[in-house]
This record gives C-alpha cells, structure tokens and sequence, in this order.
C-alpha cells in the first residue's frame, strides 16, 4: 500500500513538472491569431479591431520575450502572462461578437 501510495505521488509529481507550460502559451497565442483571421474572413471583425487585436498580442510576446531574458519564467511573470492572454480572448470574443461588421 505505502509503495503504491508513493508511487502516485511521485507520477503526480512528474506530471505537474512537465514541459507543456513552456509550449502552451505560443500554441495559445497561434489559435488567437486563428480565431482573430476567421473574425476577419468572415466579416465579423473590422481593420481597427484586428490591429488592435494584433498590437495587443504582440505586446503580450514582448513581455515574454522579456520575462525569458534572465532564463527564467517566475511564477509571477506566468500568472500575468496568463492574465493577459485570457483578456485577450476575451476581446477577441466581444469583437466577433458585436454589432459592427464588415460587408462584402
């Protein structure tokens, strides 16, 4: 029982510690830029909203560019990216979804 009860605990330990949060956040800012050329494609976002859209994405690059720079991503500087990118969704979501569109 003890040797399988650490043997969870160790599985646990290595899952939690994995890489997949170094790669999550530049697929995330991908399926963003995704979501925002659909908008676009489909009319339901105009130039204005997408460069803002985009501006606001790079700014977020650039923090973490600059984060990267001592070789480490804190805890801290993750959570704010996070912050940041879940705003962003957000955006994208209310610019698709407001009145102004663009017709074709």
């Amino acid at each position: 029982m003890r040797i399988l009860t650490s043997l969870v605990i160790a599985l646990f330990l290595a899952t939690s510690m994995s890489p997949v949060l170094a790669t999550s956040v530049p697929k995330r800012q991908k399926k963003q830029e995704r979501r925002i050329e659909r908008g676009i494609k489909h009319g339901k976002i105009t130039p204005k909203e997408a460069q803002r859209l985009r501006d606001e994405q790079a700014t977020i690059a650039v923090e973490r560019k600059l984060a990267q720079r001592d070789g480490k991503i804190t805890g801290r500087e993750r959570a704010e990216e996070q912050h940041d990118l879940n705003v962003l969704s957000k955006d994208i979501h209310r610019k698709k979804y407001n009145k102004r569109r663009v017709y074709q």
